[in-house]
């Protein structure tokens, strides 16, 4: 039989899968032992005979051990590829049921934080699909204006999604003006070709990397994202309500409108 010593990693990974390093320890040398009275494992396990006895209730109400009735009273493990299948399925068991419970968390508070002032608001939308829904959400409520600035590579990884936004936008009659940062060399596919014959869409292009993205509507909200591109899943970013801060940004907005070209001349 393996020294106590060799349990080691062992005890780890049953710990991992719910068991107490007591539990681990006993449930081990029981295995290898096959079976084995209190008082043999006491002294296998260098464990005082109560608490090998707490712990071998404990592994019998799951499922690990079971009782011989036997005189003295015998004990038997089940084998140890048969007790950390059943650990596992315990496990993942648990996982499934905590993930429901998180899923219904997410939910209920809709994974942002707000914070409330006169006539001003601001959110912190995480990123992924709570992003995507918020910008579609802002975009699709739009009724004069939307400016803003976005990566190349952005643009085309949301193709169909920011071709049909726009194409939707200006049967709305939303004026929309949109500032393409392009890398050296780097040019739009011609898809976007289609937007130079919509009404009311002006996009030109630069080179002077952003510090941010945005988006700005009507002039009375933004959003701008944590870091410089939306990436995929799309980043986390600010939602602001508050007309000094928009003020700032579409100030800054202008500056870069003014140095930048037009995508189609």
């Amino acid at each position: 039989m393996r020294a106590q010593v060799e349990y080691g990693e062992d005890i780890q990974t049953l710990t991992g899968l719910g068991l107490t390093p007591c539990q681990s320890k006993i449930f081990l040398i029981l295995s290898q032992m096959e079976k084995a009275t209190l008082k043999t494992l006491s002294l296998m396990s260098k464990t005082d005979r109560a608490n090998v006895y707490r712990t071998i209730t404990q592994l019998q109400e799951l499922n690990l051990v079971e009782k011989l009735l036997n005189n003295p009273t015998v004990f038997r493990a089940l084998p140890t590829n048969e007790g950390i299948r059943l650990l596992l399925e315990r496990k993942e068991r648990e996982y499934t049921e905590v993930k429901a419970k998180a899923k219904e968390l997410l939910n209920k508070h809709r994974d942002k934080i707000t914070i409330t002032e006169e006539g001003s608001q601001f959110t912190l939308v995480p990123g992924g699909k709570l992003t995507y829904r918020k910008l579609f959400e802002m975009f699709d409520s739009s009724e004069k204006s939307h400016e803003g600035i976005i990566y190349c590579k952005d643009l085309e990884q949301f193709a169909g999604f920011f071709l049909n936004l726009f194409g939707k936008l200006s049967l709305k009659g939303v004026k929309i003006r949109i500032i393409i940062f392009l890398e050296k060399e780097e040019k739009l596919s011609t898809k976007f070709q289609i937007l130079r014959n919509c009404a009311g869409i002006e996009i030109r292009k630069t080179r002077t990397r952003p510090q941010t993205t945005f988006s700005i509507w009507d002039g009375k909200k933004v959003f701008v994202t944590v870091e410089p591109t939306i990436s995929q899943p799309m980043n986390s970013g600010l939602l602001v309500y508050n007309s000094a801060l928009v003020g700032l940004v579409q100030e800054y907005f202008y500056i870069l409108w003014r140095r930048s070209k037009s995508l189609f001349p």
